[in-house]
Formats: structure tokens, C-alpha cells, sequence
């Protein structure tokens, strides 16, 4: 698989990439449209009619690139050729990015590792004023990562994925199989709370270039998703610490992950790390 390598700032305290970009460059698309193929034009009934019928078109909106289309102003989906009907859905989550940034390197990532692992892959969007790290990112769209932030956002915005979700279903004509979530940076360590705490039931989690120093265990959730934690070499030492502390807190509580750490890589997520985190996901029954 050919990958795509990352570049940008290393984690701020509590936060994630804080570079004006989506943390990547380069990548290439991956094969199959990014159209809503058996039911994207607006009034297809998205599955035998359950419900009534769905009047959708497409939403025009920068935030997708190429490949993907615009469920709403938010909320970019791929279905690769390869996706069946009830595929798995893969939510993937950017890191910090600037208001007038766009996710086009980490969207052609995504697609690639879509294409490969056969399922349907879904990006949202942060939002503005979760980066409460330093007043410099606080325009950029992130995802909560702090326990006040994360009270307080999370519900509104696992929410939005739910409706979107189910909406992308009756548009497919279908249920998803398995749910997935994918982070790098801020989002990864969004993602850590979500699989961690059961914020919305996943089976599976990815963390690329983030971790946790500090984990609330008396809120793990009952469900024990296995989780996929990577870092580079040469991120900074605060970001490496975070990811093996998570690590160690996950082993003594004998939950399934798996953590690496790439020789010579800085802060990036690259198309590896979506193959890497499938096969520990499909690891445990």
C-alpha cells in the first residue's frame, strides 16, 4: 500500500497537532468513486422505502476533496468500489486545523486505506473553539480533548455522527456492519474517550500521534474495544510519553492494543497505520 507522510507541530498540552494544516502532504486517492453509489441522487427511498423516502443531493462543500462526497456542511463520505452492502463504517478525525485549511492529503489517505479494507469511510468535521490549549488555535476546528471540553461537546457532536450515520444508511440502502474510529493528533485523542468511556459504542479505535497522560480509569466503559496507539521516533518526547502511558494503563487492565512507534517518523499518520490498526481490530473476535 503506498503511504503518505505527515508533517507539522508536535501535541499541545492536553490538545493535539496545532499546525495551521490537516498534518499531512502528499497521498494519493484511492481507486472507486466517492459517490453514494445505490442511492445518491436526491429522492432514492435508500433501502426498500423503510421510513419513506429520503430527498437527498449531495452538498457542494470544500471540505471534501475529490472522491468524497458532501453529506452536509460537516460531513464528507467515501464508498470505495471494494465497500459491500453492510460494510463496516470507518469514522476518521483530523487533527487541529486552521479555519481556512482543508483535510485534502488526510482525505486521500483515508480513501486509499477505505479501498483496502473494504469499508465505508466518514469525516467530520471539529469545531471551532475546542482548542483551549493556546489562544492561538482557539479558531481552529478541533475536537475536545480536555474533561471540561469533552462534557460539555462530545454529546452534540457523537450525536451529529449518529444522524449522519443513520442518514448514510437509508442513502446506501443499508445497516452498517462494525463501527470503527480512526484519530490523528487532537482527534486521536478524541478518540481515546471515545473507545475508552464508551462515549458511542465502537469496535475498534486507532490513535496516531497522540495517547493519554491523564485517564480517568472509574469511567472506562464495560466494552473493551482493542485499540491501535503509534507514534514517530522523532515526535516530540511529551508525545511518545503519552502513548506509552496509555499503553501501560491499558495492559494492567488487560484491555487489547497494540502500540508502535515508527523509526524516523515525526508527527504523521500514514496509510500503514490504517492496515496496522485494522489487523489489531479483526485480532479479537
Amino acid at each position: 500500500m503506498a503511504s503518505s507522510s505527515a508533517s507539522g507541530r508536535g501535541d499541545a498540552p492536553g490538545g493535539g497537532d496545532a499546525s495551521g494544516a490537516d498534518g499531512v502532504s502528499g497521498g494519493r486517492d484511492a481507486g472507486g468513486s466517492g459517490d453514494a453509489s445505490g442511492g445518491g441522487d436526491a429522492g432514492d427511498d435508500g433501502g426498500g422505502g423503510e421510513g419513506g423516502a429520503l430527498s437527498w443531493a449531495p452538498v457542494e462543500t470544500d471540505w471534501c476533496s475529490a472522491r468524497w462526497t458532501g453529506l452536509d456542511e460537516h460531513t464528507c463520505f467515501h464508498v470505495p468500489e471494494t465497500a459491500p452492502r453492510g460494510a463496516p463504517i470507518l469514522y476518521v478525525l483530523h487533527g487541529a486545523m486552521a479555519p481556512d485549511a482543508l483535510p485534502v492529503a488526510l482525505q486521500a489517505i483515508a480513501a486509499e486505506a477505505a479501498a483496502a479494507l473494504g469499508v465505508v469511510a466518514v469525516f467530520p468535521r471539529g469545531r471551532p473553539g475546542l482548542c483551549t490549549w493556546d489562544p492561538s488555535v482557539e479558531a481552529h476546528f478541533c475536537w475536545p480533548t480536555r474533561r471540561e471540553t469533552v462534557d460539555a461537546a462530545a454529546p452534540a457532536l457523537l450525536q451529529e455522527w449518529m444522524s449522519a450515520e443513520a442518514r448514510m444508511a437509508r442513502i446506501l440502502g443499508g445497516t452498517f456492519g462494525r463501527r470503527y474510529v480512526m484519530g490523528f493528533s487532537n482527534g486521536g485523542y478524541f478518540a481515546s474517550y471515545v473507545a475508552l468511556e464508551g462515549l458511542v459504542a465502537v469496535d475498534g479505535a486507532g490513535l496516531v500521534g497522540a495517547g493519554r497522560m491523564v485517564i480517568e480509569e472509574h469511567l472506562f466503559s464495560q466494552e473493551r474495544p482493542p485499540i491501535y496507539i503509534a507514534v514517530g521516533g522523532e515526535e516530540l518526547a511529551s508525545t511518545v510519553a503519552s502513548a506509552e502511558n496509555l499503553a501501560d494503563v491499558l495492559t494492567q487492565h488487560g484491555w487489547e492494543h497494540e502500540l508502535v512507534v515508527h523509526p524516523g517518523r515525526g508527527h504523521e499518520i500514514r496509510a500503514d497505520d490504517f492496515a496496522l490498526a485494522w489487523n489489531t481490530w479483526v485480532a479479537v473476535p
